[in-house]
């Protein structure tokens, strides 16, 4: 491991994935080491950054800070909390803001990953309370400027599933997932409604329903449509009484958006989401039910329309100028 990290300059410059002999050997080292703990948190001393909590001028200490980084990912279930909080998330929380540096950006995303890693140890709730708030206060001041549409969704909706149940972080603090909804919700209502620069929001897309979409069929969307589509995404993670408060909710967020390219976007989105196969028959039976007798299916799509699209028998009413002049 020693070897690789003194040589990681030239992979990470070329890229790991170029060189298959070097991954093979990286991950089994990892796999091998991670059965000891005790050599593996001597490991991670002895290549932890020299000024923790800073982001070194050198480049050569960065990209030893992005090895170690991207190592110490892999140890987070076997490490202490204290040791999670020393060494890894001191490591990581100067990167967490740093994105409009391009230079930057593969170190920036490895603190995500690592910090991530870090919440959903199960050892880790009592450390996941006391860092959570820096680490969501971190996520909403790089999007959308710094940190794209599809990275900020895809780090919230870890962030649910680290403090929805069955996870111990959900037994202590009940009430981290509702208010991160609430955060993103109250975000969303005063979020600005003009598209985002394409650069904000990548052709890549990490959900299920939108691998197989081309790309013409996604507009360009606004922080307020990407903060509303994050809502959606978190769904499949919510727990059950979460999701019924939620479903209404997020259906009249939907209905906020002006845009109706964005607005039908986020419709289909949300639909997706309700019928994709992500949801376990639980959550699929409360969306069924508030879609057919707790009026959902009216909520996202009429809502914005109310006199128009009335769901009426066929052939039961005749025309309405008719109608109104026996009435």
């Amino acid at each position: 491991m020693h070897s690789l990290r003194n040589l990681s300059f030239i992979f990470t410059r070329l890229g790991n994935v170029s060189f298959s002999q070097y991954t093979f050997t990286y991950l089994t080292s990892i796999d091998i080491l991670a059965n000891y703990p005790t050599q593996s948190s001597t490991f991670l001393d002895s290549i932890a950054p020299s000024e923790p909590g800073q982001i070194p001028s050198h480049p050569l200490e960065r990209n030893f800070d992005l090895f170690f980084l991207n190592t110490a990912e892999h140890f987070a279930l076997i490490l202490s909390p204290r040791q999670n909080e020393d060494l890894l998330l001191a490591a990581s929380s100067p990167y967490l803001i740093t994105a409009g540096n391009p230079n930057l950006l593969p170190i920036f995303e490895a603190a995500h990953s690592v910090t991530l890693s870090v919440f959903s140890a199960p050892q880790n709730v009592d450390l996941t309370a006391k860092h959570l708030p820096f680490y969501v206060d971190a996520l909403f001041r790089v999007f959308p400027h710094n940190l794209s549409s599809r990275q900020f969704r895809l780090a919230f909706k870890n962030l649910i599933k680290v403090v929805s149940p069955p996870s111990r972080t959900a037994v202590a603090q009940p009430m981290l997932a509702a208010t991160l909804l609430d955060l993103v919700h109250e975000r969303a209502i005063q979020a600005p409604t003009a598209p985002l620069p394409p650069s904000y929001v990548p052709a890549q897309r990490t959900a299920p329903e939108l691998e197989s979409a081309p790309k013409s069929s996604i507009p360009d969307l606004s922080e307020q449509a990407v903060l509303v589509l994050t809502l959606i995404d978190a769904f499949p993670c919510l727990s059950l009484a979460l999701l019924e408060e939620w479903l209404p909710l997020t259906a009249a967020a939907a209905q906020m958006i002006s845009d109706t390219d964005m607005r039908e976007y986020c419709k289909k989105h949300f639909w997706e989401v309700l019928v994709g196969g992500e949801m376990d028959p639980e959550r699929s039976q409360i969306c069924v039910r508030w879609w057919t007798s707790r009026g959902g299916q009216e909520a996202l799509l009429t809502a914005d329309n109310p006199a128009e699209d009335q769901f009426v028998m066929s052939g039961g009413l005749g025309e309405q100028d008719e109608i109104m002049a026996k009435l």
